[in-house]
């Protein structure tokens, strides 16, 4: 496998960069990608310069700086932005904290006139302070009811002994309920100045209106006088564990070894060294150890490079009986990455799919800019990003050996454990590290250890055809970026399962990557990262079916497999077997994403015997029953050609893609399809309520209507009222969160499907404000029902859904997932390009008429999860 082309196709706009006479550093990238432009504020500044009794302030500024300035009040800083049909968000990390907004060409002005307004004149008002510190508080609580985020941060406490990447990003308890003004100003001040900003642009926009909008809204803030000062961390000697007791489900495993910094030359090594480890289905640890010895639910490897020394680590799940074994058979892989070199094969596949990762993440304008104020910020300078991919382009196994040897040492190795409570006798340093022993010396004795290494917008025309098979095709040609998308969907998923097969629709896409007759899993894998493509299976309520995103270059051979896995899926009985494995352990793993238990507690109580009440993945009983025949027998009744609706965009000759999908998928069962269409369940007519206690710090609380079907023409004003109440300038976010503090996070979403869906609103809360937290939103959803929205109300919120509409339409794989289920729906493939006509023309008369219509305040259904 070559990837000259991939070279000679990564060429990038001009980027421009100058330090204005205020300070301020202004980094640009004009491209016409799509009329969308991206702004994104740096501030150099993140929870690692704080000073001890500083901790929590950085991540502190994040949320304040969006609760008003001298000029807009609590909600207008999200309000306005959503109101230009844009997005706007805010990070923040170790080293930088920043403020980011994707708008409409057009509407870039509004961007970089709010952003630095909240970065410049924020008030900081005390009775703000006092409410954010409570909803941070709740974020703190969201992260102690995460297993992956208690381990991280159990590691990075103990990875490192004196810097202050050891310390949380949100801070403590503690440390947050006691912020007050003059500390988070005299902090404001002393960082946020213009000289310690950085100003990244990216898309469609005039680089001189912008960089002359930057130049007058920075003037006059006087320049910072403040440097860096952290600790340096030492050179750690020895092996380290640290091991967690939690009312966790599962075991969860994180190996962690100190590597380098961003701008290091070993960096782009490091991230080539942890795909070949672990960033693939055919990477050696998912092949060996998930795979081969069956230790493990999942397993993969990322190399963590912040501004300084970062970490290398390999995580896992597994459970309590397996947790050694994974640990040793871990250790073992990584012994063997440092004593015998990498294929050639390997290096390449790496190589191949990660060039092919600049091409999509160059889709849209807030990928671009990321990553040039990424390379800017962390690295120093954004042409650090050259020297940076000649390192990936020409790395030999030689050097992925030699940064292996000298980062990966087994006597430097850091083991981290989450487990359940019960179980907290499983795991001790002692036994952990025995077995890190045993796979070290698994591999001696295999291998002679050699000696170490020296260093060294065009109008959009979708062609339409149907295949002799009844396959619906149509093709969206679009040439800026040379990558293409296909979708295909088939009508199914939940809707065509009961109690009994409940999950197998789920099971079924997951089996399609376990190999087909002519590829083992391995070998599947191997060759689709081979092509530097990108396959997968779906399952969903109403559907299933597959995505291809694969460079223009390896479209054909792609597309072979995807036929493949459709018309000659394998259902190998051991791959079968782990499939079940990984599925039930999956189950098991709900019982700890209790935002996700409230929503399927919801739908079963909301739904008495219709499969929307199902859960995707399955009950432990439905899959334990599972077999071979069952699963055939699904395949059969729903892959054939008269229910799959195929979609292609990108560079792509639609002629020629058709000739090539008919040649591909001439096999595919031609039989009529007799969709399924279990009967409907009336909507509720009484208030159902539902309940389920886990010890956890927070509670979590579902209320939703019955909703509507996909064809219904009600559906955007629907999608209009969610709005109304979500995002950050709706109105649970500024009632809920913003002035009474009551959450992190709250929502609503509207679910359609091919039978009614819902409506619901959630909210993630501490135990003792669940019923103002529930009151709270039944007023707001009253309110819905009694009165029309303003005018700016309404135009904020559908400017918003149009904007983001407008945003999405960047990617191909957008593109092609919309035209596939907006014509297996039956709608049209046009018809995601009729979405912003249909919502700027929602009323507060619509509005006001579909909330009574969904809305009943007497006939609603309510799913607690609790204490």
């Amino acid at each position: 496998m070559k990837f000259g082309y991939l070279h000679a196709t990564l060429s990038k706009p001009e980027i421009r960069c100058e330090v204005l006479p205020n300070g301020l550093t202004v980094l640009t990238c004009e491209t016409q990608l799509a009329p969308v432009a991206e702004i994104q504020l740096w501030a150099k500044v993140g929870s690692a310069d704080e000073r001890p009794f500083e901790s929590g302030l950085a991540h502190f500024h994040e949320h304040m700086l969006f609760k008003g300035t001298e000029r807009r009040g609590v909600g207008e800083i999200a309000g306005e932005i959503e109101g230009a049909g844009g997005r706007i968000n805010a990070y923040t990390s170790f080293d930088t904290t920043v403020y980011h907004a994707t708008l409409p060409s057009d509407q870039l002005a509004v961007g970089v006139d709010v952003l630095s307004d909240a970065l410049l004149h924020s008030v900081f008002d005390p009775a703000e302070i006092d409410r954010e510190i409570e909803v941070v508080r709740e974020e703190i609580r969201r992260s102690e009811d995460s297993p992956s985020q208690v381990l991280g941060q159990a590691v990075f406490s103990e990875c490192y002994q004196v810097h202050p990447y050891r310390e949380p990003i949100l801070g403590s308890d503690d440390s947050v309920a006691s912020i007050d003004r003059e500390r988070l100003r005299a902090f404001f001040e002393r960082w946020y100045t213009p000289d310690n900003i950085v100003a990244v642009a990216a898309g469609d926009f005039d680089r001189a209106e912008l960089v002359e909008q930057l130049r007058v809204r920075f003037d006059g803030r006087a320049l910072g006088k403040i440097s860096r000062q952290r600790p340096q961390e030492p050179t750690q000697s020895g092996r380290r564990t640290v091991v967690c007791a939690r009312p966790f489900e599962r075991v969860n495993i994180e190996l962690a070894y100190p590597s380098v910094p961003f701008r290091h030359d070993d960096c782009a090594l490091l991230d080539l060294l942890a795909f070949v480890l672990g960033n693939s289905d055919s990477s050696r640890l998912h092949r060996r150890v998930k795979e081969r010895e069956g230790v493990v639910d999942h397993i993969d490897a990322y190399s963590y490079t912040p501004m300084e020394r970062g970490l290398t680590s390999i995580s896992m799940g597994t459970d309590r009986e397996r947790a050694l074994a994974a640990i040793e058979a871990s250790v073992a892989e990584v012994e063997r990455f440092r004593v015998e070199a990498v294929s050639d094969e390997e290096l390449e596949r790496a190589r191949v799919n990660y060039l092919a990762s600049e091409h999509f993440e160059r889709e849209s304008v807030s990928g671009l800019a990321m990553k040039l104020g990424s390379f800017h910020v962390t690295a120093g300078d954004y042409r650090h990003e050259t020297d940076y991919m000649t390192r990936i382009r020409s790395a030999t196994p030689a050097d992925l050996l030699r940064v292996a040897q000298r980062y990966l040492a087994a006597d430097q190795i850091t083991v981290g454990a989450v487990l359940a409570e019960s179980d907290a006798a499983a795991l001790d340093a002692a036994s952990i590290g025995r077995a890190v022993s045993r796979g070290s010396e698994r591999i001696a004795r295999v291998f002679a250890v050699p000696a170490k290494l020296d260093s060294h917008s065009d109008a959009r025309r979708i062609h339409s055809y149907r295949l002799s098979n009844g396959v619906q095709l149509n093709v969206l040609p679009r040439r800026n970026v040379p990558v293409i998308a296909l979708r295909g969907a088939f009508l199914g998923g939940i809707l065509a399962e009961d109690a009994a097969t409940s999950g197998i629709t789920a099971f079924l896409s997951s089996m399609w990557m376990r190999g087909t007759e002519s590829h083992s899993t391995a070998d599947f894998a191997r060759t689709t990262e081979n092509l530097a493509a990108e396959i997968d299976g779906f399952a969903g309520r109403s559907s299933l079916g597959v995505t291809l995103d694969t460079p223009i270059d390896g479209f054909d051979p792609a597309l072979e497999l995807v036929a493949e896995m459709l018309l000659e899926p394998a259902f190998d009985p051991t791959e079968f077997e782990r499939e079940r494995r990984d599925t039930l352990a999956s189950i098991e793993r709900r019982q700890d994403r209790l935002a996700q238990l409230a929503f399927h507690l919801f739908t079963e109580t909301h739904y008495p015997t219709h499969p929307y009440r199902l859960p995707l993945t399955g009950s432990v009983d439905s899959v334990t029953a599972f077999d071979d025949t069952l699963l055939r027998a699904h395949h059969a009744r729903l892959i054939r050609g008269s229910n799959l609706s195929l979609a292609i965009a990108g560079d792509v000759d639609p002629d020629t893609a058709a000739v090539r999908i008919s040649s591909c998928l001439s096999t595919l069962d031609s039989r009529p399809f007799d969709p399924p269409s279990p009967p409907i369940d009336p909507a509720p007519d009484e208030i159902r309520t539902a309940e389920l206690h886990k010890e956890r710090a927070q509670a979590h609380m579902v209320i939703g209507f019955r909703g509507l079907t996909v064809t219904d023409d009600d559906r955007f004003s629907l999608e209009v009222i969610a709005q109304l109440l979500a995002g950050q300038g709706g109105r649970l976010f500024l009632e809920l969160r913003d002035r009474r503090s009551l959450a992190y996070t709250v929502s609503a979403s509207n679910v359609e499907g091919v039978a009614p869906g819902y409506f619901t609103v959630y909210i993630a809360t501490a135990p003792e404000k669940l019923d103002e937290a529930k009151s709270g939103m039944l007023e707001e959803l009253e309110k819905l029902i009694q009165e029309r929205p303003s005018e700016s109300e309404l135009t904020r919120a559908r400017r918003y859904l149009v904007g983001n509409f407008a945003i999405g339409q960047q990617r191909n794989s957008v593109h092609a997932t919309q035209i596939a289920l907006n014509s297996l729906y039956g709608l049209g493939a046009e018809a995601d390009q009729k979405f912003p006509e249909q919502v700027m023309a929602i009323g507060a008369d619509d509005v006001l008429r579909v909330a009574q219509r969904i809305i009943r305040m007497d006939a609603y259904t309510l799913a607690l999860i609790h204490p």
